[in-house]
């Protein structure tokens, strides 16, 4: 039997020691796998467009002028293809390499000048750059479910300016090569039917739905109740048979 799971008893009271989770993530680029990664020689990438950047990824969608490069290989080019905008200034392609890549090798991805300034947001290597290095082997096998997705914690808080964060963290594990992502389709359980459908990567066992001040993945309404699918992926693109569900209350003001 699946619970609504109210959070008041874990919403933070976010002062200045929650100031990090009230701050607008800066407009730029968010890519999975995050660079640096391990990926297999069959990986399929998502590139987000954050707030400013949303028409500047739009514009890439059916297209195939990205490239993956490396050094001493021939180019091989990528199609970006239509994938999924959220209700919080964010938008997302799949870009699918054309051919495998070479196993052990280091690959930058290059989205041509147009990008050359835009900040990647989660870049783990420290200069800015869109790399990774492949693996041995294609993945082929599709990602399990250790634990489905679970409630850990919300938060709210609304800065001087109004800029209103509303997000949960979702904790679960999951058993795959590669690193993984949920697609989580949300919908309020009574009220709009508006569905919002969107990628969220996991990330040491931990996902984050929701928003800051400037942008984010879903949009919650003040303390309404939620119902989320999710369906499993992994980086080649490799669907789970296994798919969840989740009721939940949005994160609320709690108090005058």
């Amino acid at each position: 039997m699946r619970k609504t799971l109210p959070l008041a008893a874990v919403l933070l009271a976010l002062g200045g020691a929650g100031s990090a989770h009230a701050a607008c993530q800066a407009d730029g680029l968010l890519v999975f796998p995050a660079p640096g990664a391990v990926v297999p020689t069959n990986v399929q990438f998502i590139l987000e467009g954050v707030g400013a950047e949303q028409s500047r990824i739009a514009e890439l969608a059916g297209t195939d002028a990205i490239a993956l490069t490396a050094p001493g290989e021939d180019a091989v080019q990528v199609r970006a293809e239509r994938g999924w905008v959220s209700q919080e200034k964010r938008i997302a392609v799949r870009l699918k390499p054309k051919k495998p890549l070479k196993p052990d090798t280091e690959y930058t991805l290059q989205l041509g000048a147009a990008f050359a300034q835009v900040p990647v947001l989660n870049d783990a290597l420290g200069d800015n750059s869109l790399r990774w290095t492949t693996g041995p082997h294609p993945d082929k096998a599709a990602p399990k479910f250790r634990t489905r997705p679970s409630v850990a914690e919300g938060f709210y808080f609304q800065d001087k300016e109004g800029g209103l964060t509303r997000l949960l963290k979702l904790r679960s594990t999951v058993e795959d090569k590669s690193p993984v992502y949920l697609l989580i389709t949300m919908q309020r359980v009574s009220g709009s039917q508006v569905k919002q459908v969107y990628p969220v990567p996991l990330d040491g066992g931990e996902l984050k739905v929701g928003h800051d001040g400037c942008s984010g993945t879903f949009g919650f309404d003040d303390g309404r109740a939620y119902r989320l699918n999710f369906e499993l992926f992994d980086a080649a693109g490799n669907r789970s048979a296994e798919k969840g569900k989740l009721d939940l209350t949005a994160p609320r003001k709690l108090g005058p």
